[in-house]
């Protein structure tokens, strides 16, 4: 459990994973590189983002939007675009990569890389990680300190932030965990193509789940970070789902901001955290 500020009941990261092809192109068993795929993947970054922005826009809300480096690469004016209306964005790998043999200095060359094209594009120095398909490596926690990162968004065993150790020792890292139950793919990803997936839901069946998540952890004053992709929740009716979302969230106590502001508050206030590992 976390006291957040303003007397807020319970801190809300809207975090957006542009996948865009890197969706396809790093899954399937062959086919997952067919031009409508791809197709799909666009509509993230076409379709889905500038509705998005605009409708966060509305409220005044700051999101993360974790951004693979060849994607940023591809849509340059989306990524600076995103950032011009004061929006975080956090690595996400370069294709996306999954594989669990990369080894340290592998990983350590895709971080500068990606990196650089964020700072390049944007002038933000990224701050958190967001390992693609939940890949973390053993030595992933002393790389994010090397880089200087202030959290990571990949472990799943706590509903609220907690202090990272190392050799038993606490570091200046926080975790802002995630789950699959706060991942839109898990209700609205339908495909009949590599990686099948058969999942969809309506917006009124995703938003009541969501409110009702959202409802029991405010109670308990614990935290909520997102796993959305524009090419699925930018739809229009999802993200006027989205949209009613937020306005019921604001309105029953939460704090909604990036990733870094909340891992900036947490270390500074790391004191009033409930220790619970």
């Amino acid at each position: 459990m976390m006291t957040w500020p303003d007397n807020k009941r319970i801190a809300v990261m809207m975090a957006f994973d542009l996948d865009a092809e890197t969706m396809w192109t790093t899954r399937g068993d062959g086919n997952h590189d067919h031009i409508t795929n791809l197709s799909r993947g666009a509509y993230g970054p076409k379709q889905g983002v500038p509705r998005i922005l605009d409708m966060l826009d509305v409220y005044g809300v700051k999101a993360t939007f974790f951004i693979p480096g060849v994607i940023a690469e591809h849509y340059p004016l989306v990524v600076k675009e995103i950032s011009r209306r004061g929006h975080e964005i956090g690595f996400h790998g370069y294709l996306h990569e999954e594989s669990t043999a990369t080894s340290y200095e592998e990983e350590d060359a895709t971080m500068t890389r990606c990196e650089t094209i964020i700072k390049d594009l944007t002038g933000q120095s990224m701050a958190g990680h967001r390992g693609p398909g939940g890949v973390i490596h053993d030595y992933s926690l002393r790389l994010f300190l090397e880089h200087g990162y202030l959290y990571s968004s990949n472990w799943r065993d706590s509903d609220g932030p907690f202090i990272h150790t190392i050799d038993g020792r606490p570091v200046p890292l926080v975790e802002l965990p995630k789950d699959s139950i706060f991942d839109d793919t898990a209700y609205d990803f339908y495909t009949d193509s590599a990686p099948e997936r058969y999942e969809l839901k309506s917006p009124r069946e995703m938003l009541e789940i969501w409110k009702d998540e959202f409802d029991s952890l405010a109670a308990e004053g614990r935290m909520i970070n997102f796993v959305l992709h524009p090419q699925f929740i930018g739809r229009a009716s999802r993200v006027n789902m989205l949209s009613e979302l937020i306005g019921y969230m604001l309105s029953h106590g939460a704090w909604i901001d990036t990733n870094r502001a909340v891992a900036e508050y947490v270390l500074e206030h790391r004191d009033l955290l409930m220790p619970e590992r």
